[in-house]
């Protein structure tokens, strides 16, 4: 049959099944969806996503897929390996084994040899992979999970031949491009044609580039005597040209260079333009090509199409036995919640009621499990010392999760929502997030995956995209690569010559190169030729010359980069513009821009997600694959997909203000407490909240505590009002919610069921309420209509409207047309407010942490603020911290001997909370806490006894100890320039052990004081030339009352300075004398500029009173200024200050003293 006959046989359209999107990280910068409605537009009818060792995303592909009705081939673009690793020589290991051993004791010590000195073997071979059907997805997850194995992972996921060749008939496995096995080994390769015959398809590219043609022709060889059919590949890395551009820039930025890709055109071909390509590149007769087109979609037709598996999939503890044990565990933790008075007795028939409903909607949806594992989990922190807030998320309406521990929020209390967290309609699966300390994340963590087992247990993948200013970053770096490619020599190459001639085996032709001008020309396998005229130079001498000429390219190259347009401080000043006017940044800057909407949001990293973990009833290796980052095992789908994919996540969020509270109750000596221990009424408490934002759990910004401070907060239920209202979603109602301006709704009805919130819609509790309470719905209908309204489900709505209309005019008084309107009209006021209603079962949890963060602030100031100081992120919080001790009269002094540990300490009898030294240079947590406890045992009267015993009994070394006594850590025995005389007198006698001392290294009063404690005299009563120390402590100690008595000055306030900002990174000076208060230590200037035309007319000056420690922000003039310039960090004498009518402190003369 002729090429044009077999050509009507075909379908005239093909399978895009070798294609990499976004996801094969740094190889695309083209979204999958893009692909995929391309696809669908050239009438294609499936298509597969073969990403670089990777499935990321492969549930958010099938769906998308399935959404646009064509089908879904699972792939990967997998990495081959002939061996992991390669083994030293077993000869040359043998007799070193031998030596002195039995023959049973030689052969473990050659295994240990062996074992010790393997080394990974890189050889990343491209293979493609297909899932023929259901079990060959299990199949590829499961070799993509162990390809990211510690043990495979080299550069890249790598499966051996071997377990290529255990694949089996359920994946269709194809040869994939140029780095194919087939290709880059030798035909005479033991393992060739072994991987050659397991292959079911070879696949042939129509790239127009001399390796490529001479593989598809070796290729369509292989093929007749194999009768292994050919499959045109395309090797898709992105959707046009513009994109393809887009990739490059983005490869550039990151230094990804591949040697002859850059000639092949990798965007995604209509049927045509492959056909058109393959007739250019003519390296295969038509009818081979068009075949090998055709076989695309013979291959699709051959994968099973499946379902998606959207059950939700809640973890099992004891099989069947599960609602057993959990109605059990509800029963036992029922009776206890009652003998210790957390449920009253006036709650208890509703707490058995709702029970009794919430266990029969977790049985219907297969829930018991997953609730009894919270219980468990829950437990076992709090047994094991790590607290969890009292509720996150929708959780806090379940009297089930109250009762078995899972939340320390009662809902009969609090009056939360149970339907507004479960009910027994809903699609999505359900799931409960808890804060703990962050400290303690990884501990629970860990208690997970114990529990279920490695193997169905992952954390959730994260992918980083590049950002809006990071684009504009990335996109500089690489024009800034370009033009440096464009406009200097090639040192790589210069590199590579000048290896050649130093290696004398490497043999140089010499010819012609071209013109006088030419050093060297490199042919095209690489040889080198040199000028005719060098060649009787010797060849040392040709490398000094070479060497010489190479100093001179890079000297150059530098000169010409300093010329380059997209180094330095263009991308700061291209993205400064960019906030300040778009338009005018695109419009001067077109080179950037031109690839920014390209490259805005493309993925480019993959993490874990920092909450996030996964536990299943099924393996997750093979059912979604996995891969190993910092020794986690993540899935490759993330967040979103876990959702639609019906697994479970645990949301395990660290919480500081969490940590903050367990350290303070750790510093009082009691235990953390139960909610319903607290006095949540008590008016001292919420008093003196309005004091400060500093410390109280999400109300530390200035607009957060300026509305509490408005609404007079004087309850959780206010508290709670205001977190709703300062979110952005609140700003329709903030203003007249914060006078405390009643609201009206369309009935009094409404108003009275909105009377807590002064007639507000505020919550989602709300909605739910109206549509349970007045309406007649159950739960679960009333919170499945929230969401349609929420989401704009119309036809939702319309089908629920009718008994929403009945119940609402049941219980209204009106006319059933008038009722009826009120209904509609507060409907719509629902659905105008869905967007911005928040959380209320959320915000009552998270305002009781904010409540205990200012019970503890009044009631145990000095521990909250050593809790808060001990739990600062960043200088901010130290700042923070300071200013709270400081208004609640609390001295924070600098770390000191006695009273210092590693961390922030609360010492009770000075009562002063002192600095640790963790954080000074060159120590550490050991040594801190060495120190701290010596304190405590010994009390020495000399400095020199001190000494002694940091010698014997401590780690610290010299240059520590030095350390400490520059930042006056010892200044309890003295100042610096003693001590330092002190502990060099001590270094003299051999910190303390000398036994002996030549006379001629004494003179003056050493010499008599030596004489003291020593002598001279040998056991014949002879002189000797040395003393023999007898008592060594008493001299030490006589030394240091002789340095006592000289009266030494100590260091000036500048070396003070100095010392501090280079040993602590802070200053913390203060000398408590009344004549230094007047000192100011300038810690921050900066300038303050008139609003009408931004001239500077003075300056702020955050200044810390050396005398007395305190601080102050002072204003400067700018004469004054000028005339006496300052900055920070310098020291001042304020001569004179003065307080004007609006409260401010102005300077108005000083002198400048350091």
């Amino acid at each position: 049959m002729d090429s044009g006959k077999e050509a009507k046989l075909l379908s005239k359209n093909y399978t895009a099944y070798h294609v990499h999107s976004e996801l094969s990280l740094l190889d695309s910068a083209t979204k999958f969806q893009d692909y995929i409605d391309r696809a669908v537009q050239l009438g294609q009818t499936a298509i597969a996503f073969t990403e670089h060792g990777n499935i990321y995303q492969w549930v958010a592909k099938k769906m998308a897929c399935d959404k646009a009705g064509i089908k879904y081939l699972h792939g990967v673009e997998c990495y081959l390996t002939e061996q992991l690793y390669e083994y030293p020589d077993v000869n040359d290991l043998w007799y070193e084994a031998q030596q002195g051993r039995s023959e049973e004791e030689a052969q473990k010590e050659l295994s240990d040899l062996m074992e010790s000195g393997k080394k990974k073997v890189r050889d990343n071979y491209h293979t493609i992979l297909i899932a023929k059907n259901y079990d060959g997805i299990l199949e590829i997850n499961n070799l993509v999970s162990l390809s990211n194995r510690e043990d495979h992972f080299y550069y890249k996921p790598r499966i051996t031949f071997d377990e290529f060749l255990g694949i089996s008939d359920n994946v269709i496995k194809i040869s994939a491009c140029l780095a194919s096995p087939l290709n880059k080994l030798s035909i005479r390769h033991p393992m060739y044609e072994k991987l050659l015959r397991h292959y079911d398809y070879l696949e042939v590219q129509a790239h127009n580039f001399g390796e490529q043609i001479s593989y598809n022709c070796h290729l369509a060889e292989m093929s007749k005597k194999y009768g292994i059919p050919l499959i045109a590949g395309t090797d898709t890395h992105s959707i046009d040209a513009y994109k393809a551009e887009c990739r490059s820039i983005m490869q550039l930025a990151k230094h990804i260079e591949f040697a002859d890709e850059d000639s092949f055109d990798l965007t995604y071909k209509t049927y045509d333009e492959l056909v058109e390509m393959f007739r250019i590149q003519h390296a295969l007769p038509e009818s081979v090509f068009l075949q090998a087109i055709e076989n695309t979609n013979r291959m699709a037709d051959s994968v099973e199409p499946f379902d998606l598996d959207v059950s939700f999939k809640y973890p099992k503890l004891y099989g069947a036995e599960d609602k057993a044990v959990f109605d059990d565990t509800i029963q036992k933790n029922f009776d206890a919640k009652i003998e210790e008075g957390a449920i009253t007795q006036e709650q208890i028939p509703k707490f058995k009621e709702a029970i009794k409903e919430e266990c029969r909607v977790f049985d219907k949806i297969d829930m018991s499990g997953f609730m009894l594992f919270m219980s468990e989990l829950v437990t076992w922190c709090k047994s094991n010392g790590i607290p969890i807030g009292f509720n996150r998320g929708s959780c806090g309406g379940s009297r089930v999760a109250y009762v078995t521990n899972t939340t320390d929020l009662n809902p009969e209390t609090w009056h939360t929502v149970f339907s507004r967290f479960c009910n027994e309609d809903r699609k999505e699966i359900g799931d409960i997030d808890i804060d703990v300390s962050p400290s303690d994340r990884d501990r629970v963590y860990e208690y997970i995956i114990n529990r279920f087992g490695q193997e169905k247990t992952a954390f959730i993948l994260a992918i980083g995209t590049i950002k809006s200013k990071g684009c504009i970053d990335e996109i500089c770096r690489a024009l800034g690569v370009k033009w440096n490619k464009e406009h200097q020599r090639d040192e790589k190459e210069f590199r590579k010559v000048m290896e050649c001639l130093k290696d004398d085996s490497v043999p140089i032709s010499f010819g012609d190169v071209g013109d006088v001008f030419t050093l060297y020309l490199l042919d095209e396998n690489g040889k080198l030729i040199l000028p005719k005229r060098l060649e009787q130079t010797p060849r040392a001498e040709l490398v000094k010359q070479f060497s010489k000429e190479y100093t001179k390219l890079k000297e150059e190259n530098e000169r010409i980069f300093q010329k380059n347009p997209w180094v330095g401080k263009v991308n700061n000043e291209i993205k400064d513009l960019f906030e300040l006017d778009e338009e005018k940044a695109r419009t001067k800057y077109p080179e950037v821009f031109y690839y920014y909407d390209g490259l805005l949001d493309v993925a480019i990293s993959q993490s874990m997600h920092p909450a996030g973990i996964v536990a299943s009833p099924i393996a997750l290796r093979d059912h979604y694959g996995t891969f190993l980052s910092e020794g986690k095992e993540i899935l490759q789908i993330d967040m979103e997909c876990v959702h639609e994919a019906g697994l479970v996540k645990y949301d395990i969020l660290g919480l500081k203000n969490i940590e903050i509270i367990k350290d303070t109750y750790a510093l009082i000596g009691k235990p953390y407490p139960k909610s319903h221990e607290i006095n949540w009424d008590d008016d001292a408490v919420w008093k003196d909240m309005l004091r400060s934002p500093i410390g109280i759990f999400q109300f530390e910004s200035a607009f957060a505590f300026d509305s509490l401070r408005k609404f007079k907060t004087h309850s959780i239920y206010d508290m709670s009002l205001v977190t709703a209202c300062i979110r952005p979603s609140g700003a329709s109602y903030r203003d007249e919610l914060l006078q405390r301006k009643p609201h009206h709704n369309p009935s009094p009805i409404i108003d009275d069921l909105l009377k807590d919130n002064l007639g507000y819609l505020i919550y989602q509790e709300d909605t739910i309420k109206f549509l349970q309470e007045i309406c007649g719905l159950s739960g679960s209908e009333a919170d499945n209509v929230r969401r349609a309204i929420g989401r704009k489900q119309k036809d939702r709505l319309e089908a629920a409207l009718p008994d929403i209309l009945e119940g609402y005019c049941s219980k209204s008084s009106q006319p059933r047309e008038v009722a009826e309107e009120e209904a509609k009209e507060f409907l719509q006021i629902i659905e105008d407010s869905a967007s911005y209603q928040f959380g209320y079962n959320h915000s009552i949890g998270y305002c009781m942490i904010g409540y205990l963060c200012a019970y503890l602030r009044y009631y145990y100031p000095a521990e909250f603020i050593t809790a808060y100081l001990n739990n600062a992120n960043n200088e901010d919080d130290i700042k923070n911290g300071s200013a709270l001790a400081e208004l609640y009269g609390i001295q924070i002094v600098p770390p000191r001997y006695g009273i210092s540990k590693d961390k922030y300490v609360f010492d009770k009898d000075r009562h002063v909370i002192a600095k640790g030294i963790n954080s000074i240079k060159y120590m550490n947590s050991a040594v801190a806490n060495e120190l701290y406890d010596l304190s405590k045992r010994s009390a020495p009267d000399t400095f020199m006894s001190l000494l002694s015993l940091m010698n014997s009994e401590t780690s610290l070394d010299t240059r520590q100890r030095d350390i400490l006594i520059k930042i006056d850590f010892f200044s309890d025995f003295g100042n610096v320039v003693e001590l330092s005389k002190i502990t060099s007198v001590f270094a003299f006698f051999k910190n303390g052990t000398a036994k002996k001392v030549q006379k001629d290294k004494l003179s003056g009063q050493m010499l008599e004081v030596v004489s003291k404690y020593a002598t001279d005299k040998t056991k014949s009563g002879t002189e000797a030339k040395a003393y023999s120390i007898t008592d060594m402590q008493g001299l030490l100690n006589e030394c240091e009352s002789i340095i006592k008595a000289l009266n030494l000055p100590d260091l000036d306030l500048k070396c003070k300075i100095q010392n501090q900002i280079e040993l602590m990174g802070y200053i913390d000076l203060t000398t408590n004398k009344k004549e230094d208060r007047r000192k100011l230590l300038i810690t921050d200037v900066f300038p303050l500029s008139s609003k009408k035309d931004n001239t500077i007319w003075g300056y702020a000056v955050q200044t810390r009173s050396i005398g007395s420690g305190k601080m102050a922000r002072l204003t400067i003039r700018s004469h004054t200024f000028t005339k006496t310039p300052i900055k920070r960090f310098d020291i001042v004498f304020a001569k004179e200050l003065e307080k004007n009518r609006s409260g401010y402190w102005y300077l108005l003369d000083y002198e400048l003293i350091a």
